[in-house]
């Protein structure tokens, strides 16, 4: 007994390790303890079930805690009868507080933006006062001065009789949220206010927004064109290669750019240059397409407009110049070997007669009919073309028998023969032919142009009106070609060749801002030879290249001299060659230059002509690159005479263009000019260039360039080319 009742006693205080008493079955204490064994059992289950209990619960709000941690939230309850809050231990580190029960709200938002804390009490105070849920974002302070954003939200719950009974709520720090959202704002009011058209569509085309700049470009607001698909994308102005080709890149999830053609809301259509973008979402699929679009119109207008003016000559209407080299040296990519061509070169014989005899306007007349003659004499495939003055030049391709190019000639001979009824009188004139064969005759435009020249004259020097294939008899110009090859290297040693100076002046200041260096020889026996007379022959047989370098260094020690005078602001420009930019060893030669002188690169002006860009587009981007990393500057030289083109022209880098003086010489007599050369100044300043025009020699021409803005002007209306020390006295006086 004594037993059982210690073993019971263990019992009742939680302890069941103890034994109950062994008794037979037969024993009056036998019920008792079967009954006190199945108490334990019973109890035993209990505790097990309730420490269960607790570690489950005990895990939950681990898990909880864990989730509020995660989640950067935390919880809150105003005790209203102890009138102080609990907090969670999440809560104290998203407000940075370390009591678990503030004793008010000024203790809860202690950490609490000064600039947000009278709003959150107010908030507060309003919500006990009536009773109402709310939500409220502020910021909180950190100790390293950073600020936190926090989102909070307040619950309220009533008793049966509307009394205010428990008020709780949650907090989360919602910083990240906040940086995302003003990082979308920003990007919401950039695209709102861009200056570009902006669309958004999905990923099959429907149109989802469109900012304003759309809007004012194109007339439609977003509720006329909302689920629709952009026309600009549409089959209707996109060939089908093309159209296939752009919807495969931009599926495919690339970037595509080019330009379109559209139609505004009143019907006219518009160029715009279009950037397409697609967008993915947080699963990496394709979702939606943003589409910038920048409208081009007026740029390829005025693009056409002056590709149309210096394509063609206004007066006759005849391919000019620029259109004939253009056509002749596509002839050089081809093989013409099975079916040559030939190019004859003709200007009319006494026309100067004329023209002063019996005034301009007879001349005019005179050149539009025999540009028509000439027309009528050639077939559909044969060009002929006005190169300038009473100049004119005509490409038959393919010759299929030599025969048809000798009566093509004869032609030519008697319609021009023939009279001309001008203002009801008749003008006689006749011309002279020269004639050159594509490829046997030369290997470029220049060469079998010059060839066919020397033909020409040589029909004027027999008597004119008759015509003359250039042959090898024409030994005059071989041998000097010949003399200058050989004494050209050996003046150069004898230092005989020298540079003189031209300067170039900024049209609103008339101040000498840089000049352009000339080389001159001064030939022993001939004298001064004109660069027009050596610099081909030096180009053709590589003696350019040494000449260059000596430029190069010439003009760079120049530039020294005009900086130990005081003259920093002062640039130079030379002319760089064919031959010298395809010269592996250029970018070192500038380099030894720019560095054995102690010059900055950004005095020293490089002079490119545009039909050297244009014999390789890719070589040209990826020196010109170099060049100006080099800090050089780069310049196109004797803009306007070629055949490049704007489109390669923007992917260019330069930094100056150069208006020939083909264009200026004639201001203000010649329409043509003028329009050409405000559309190449205006193109110009679009592409962030400076314009220099060469060749200005009255005050009319300098006006008129004043007028359209031109930046610099070069010219002997302000000096002629001088040698070195007359430009330091031009300078000097300048200062003055």
């Amino acid at each position: 007994m004594t037993q059982l009742i210690e073993a019971a006693e263990h019992l009742g205080s939680g302890r069941s390790e103890f034994p109950f008493p062994a008794v037979t079955h037969r024993s009056i204490l036998s019920p008792l303890i079967r009954s006190f064994i199945t108490m334990r059992g019973s109890l035993l289950e209990q505790q097990h079930q309730m420490e269960s209990q607790v570690q489950e619960r005990r895990l939950a709000e681990e898990r909880l805690n864990e989730s509020h941690r995660i989640a950067q939230l935390g919880c809150w309850e105003w005790l209203l009868k102890e009138q102080r809050f609990w907090v969670s231990t999440s809560l104290q580190a998203i407000l940075l507080i370390e009591e678990a029960y503030p004793k008010n709200a000024q203790s809860l938002f202690q950490r609490v933006h000064p600039a947000d804390r009278s709003e959150v009490m107010r908030h507060f105070t309003d919500m006990l006062n009536k009773g109402q849920a709310g939500t409220i974002d502020f910021r909180v302070s950190t100790p390293t001065g950073v600020y936190r954003h926090v989102h909070l939200i307040c619950h309220v719950v009533h008793n049966a009789k509307g009394d205010l009974k428990r008020i709780s709520g949650t907090c989360q720090d919602i910083t990240d949220r906040k940086h995302i959202e003003s990082s979308l704002q920003k990007l919401s009011s950039a695209i709102t206010h861009s200056g570009s058209s902006v669309m958004i569509t999905d990923v099959i085309g429907t149109i989802e927004y469109v900012n304003p700049k759309y809007t004012e470009t194109t007339g439609y607001n977003l509720a006329d064109i909302q689920g629709n698909q952009p026309e600009l994308l549409s089959r209707k102005w996109i060939s089908p290669d093309r159209y296939e080709a752009l919807w495969q890149s931009i599926l495919s999830g690339k970037h595509w750019r080019g330009e379109l053609q559209s139609r505004r809301k009143d019907g006219t259509t518009f160029w715009s240059l279009v950037s397409i973008s697609p967008i993915h979402n947080e699963y990496g699929e394709l979702t939606h397409f943003v589409i910038v679009c920048e409208d081009v119109t007026e740029l390829k207008d005025a693009h056409a407009r002056m590709e149309r003016l210096a394509l063609y000559d206004e007066l006759t209407g005849l391919p000019n110049r620029r259109f004939f080299f253009r056509e002749l040296a596509a002839l050089f990519e081809q093989d013409t070997q099975e079916f040559p061509s030939v190019v004859m070169l003709l200007d009319l014989d006494y026309f100067k007669t004329v023209n002063d005899t019996q005034g301009h306007s007879v001349g005019d007349q005179l050149l539009i009919q025999v540009a028509q003659r000439l027309v009528d004499t050639l077939q559909d495939n044969d060009i002929a073309a006005r190169l300038g003055g009473d100049e004119f030049a005509i490409l038959i391709h393919p010759v299929q028998e030599a025969g048809h190019v000798e009566r093509v000639a004869q032609r030519i001979l008697a319609e021009i023969s023939r009279p001309f009824l001008i203002n009801d009188h008749e003008v006689q004139i006749s011309t002279s032919l020269g004639l050159a064969w594509l490829p046997k005759d030369g290997q470029s435009p220049e060469a079998l142009l010059k060839h066919a020249d020397l033909a020409m004259y040589q029909a004027k020097e027999m008597g004119r009106n008759q015509f003359r294939f250039f042959t090898e008899s024409l030994h005059e110009q071989l041998q000097t070609y010949i003399r200058f090859s050989r004494e050209m290297p050996k003046s150069l040693e004898d230092e005989n060749f020298y540079l003189l100076y031209q300067p170039q002046v900024d049209l609103k200041t008339s101040k000498i801002i840089s000049v352009e260096a000339l080389v001159r020889w001064k030939h022993p026996e001939l004298g001064i030879v004109s660069p027009l007379d050596f610099i081909s022959i030096a180009e053709e047989t590589g003696f350019i290249v040494p000449l260059g370098r000596w430029v190069l260094s010439t003009a760079c020690r120049a530039l020294r001299e005009l900086s130990d005078l005081q003259y920093d602001d002062v640039r130079i420009a030379i002319n760089l060659s064919s031959r010298q930019f395809r010269d592996p060893e250029l970018l070192n030669m500038i380099r030894q230059a720019l560095h054995r002188y102690r010059i900055d690169p950004a005095r020293l002006e490089l002079e490119i002509t545009e039909t050297l860009l244009m014999q390789d587009i890719d070589l040209a981007i990826s020196t010109l690159t170099e060049l100006q990393q080099l800090g050089v500057t780069v310049a196109i030289d004797d803009f306007g005479i070629g055949y490049s083109s704007f489109n390669y022209l923007k992917t260019l880098p330069i930094n100056v263009l150069k208006v020939d003086r083909e264009f200026i010489k004639d201001i203000p007599d010649h329409l043509d000019d003028m329009e050409i050369t405000a559309a190449i100044i205006s193109m110009a300043h679009r592409l962030k260039m400076k314009v220099v025009a060469e060749g200005i020699e009255t005050d009319v021409q300098k006006v008129f360039l004043e007028e359209h803005h031109c930046d610099v002007g070069q010219g002997y209306l302000f000096s002629k080319p001088v040698p070195l020390d007359e430009l330091f006295e031009q300078l000097a006086q300048q200062h003055v």
